[in-house]
């Protein structure tokens, strides 16, 4: 490997390491919505403006599989995401959920999609077209339930009305919820990158554990080589991962 891709590697995974401290400042800036990353008043993250939120009910005609009503999740964590085909992290996360539902479908995890076209309504549009968000949902291995809200009328109309206030700029892809047993959101994320990869794996561990009768170290080191295995970038240095797995611990505590 080329010595700036290893130095690349090297920095990404310094700065895993100390996801744990982001995540807590993140908590903090929702408990204090006046607070935000950049230290400018008054604006809220989209993620943070979900937490504590119930998803309006949804009825999309078109799915890839028999219709999952919101309802019907209640009483369990369940994900959902929010994507565009043409999203370039939309791409990146694809995959990756196919992999969570793989891990986490047997343990009880719901995870449902919904496509949701971007701005563009032409009918030439690749996201407005539902036979070819089927064809995209075969090349990215993506077999959990996925409707199609056409128009993006739920994203780009209820959603952004009864939960981001209107706002545009908020109106971010992907999104991705968990919700509680009681519908409520109570983890968001807006795009995709190898930190928020983990910690989305890291919450989805605290709800479905490898195992209750394992320490947390031990559910750590497993969830550690399952993201290895999927994530290249992870495997630059064993020294790393088993900083990582120490780090995943502490937050699996919490």
């Amino acid at each position: 490997m080329e010595k700036w891709k290893i130095a690349t590697i090297a920095a990404l995974l310094l700065s895993l390491i100390g996801f744990g401290m982001m995540q807590r400042n993140s908590e903090e800036q929702a408990a204090n919505p006046e607070a935000t990353p950049g230290g400018t008043p008054g604006v809220k993250p989209a993620s943070a403006t979900y937490l504590g939120k119930t998803p309006p009910p949804w009825n999309f005609k078109i799915w890839n599989s028999k219709p999952v009503s919101l309802a019907s999740l209640q009483g369990k964590s369940a994900l959902v995401e929010i994507f565009r085909t043409e999203c370039p992290h939309c791409r990146d996360v694809a995959p990756f959920l196919a992999a969570l539902n793989k891990r986490y479908g047997p343990r009880g995890l719901k995870i449902v999609s919904i496509q949701s076209p971007g701005d563009f309504k032409s009918a030439e549009n690749p996201e407005n077209s539902w036979p070819a968000v089927q064809t995209w949902l075969k090349n990215y291995g993506v077999t959990h339930p996925v409707a199609f809200d056409e128009g993006s009328q739920y994203f780009q109309g209820t959603v952004k009305k009864q939960i981001l206030q209107d706002d545009p700029n908020k109106l971010l892809y992907p999104t991705i919820w968990l919700l509680d047993p009681s519908g409520k959101i109570d983890f968001a994320q807006t795009g995709h990158d190898t930190g928020k990869a983990i910690a989305l794996a890291i919450e989805i561990e605290k709800r479905f554990p490898t195992s209750s009768s394992n320490s947390a170290a031990q559910n750590a080191a497993d969830l550690t080589k399952w993201l290895t295995s999927h994530m290249p970038e992870l495997q630059a240095d064993k020294a790393m991962a088993k900083a990582l797995s120490d780090d995943i611990a502490l937050r699996l505590k919490k």
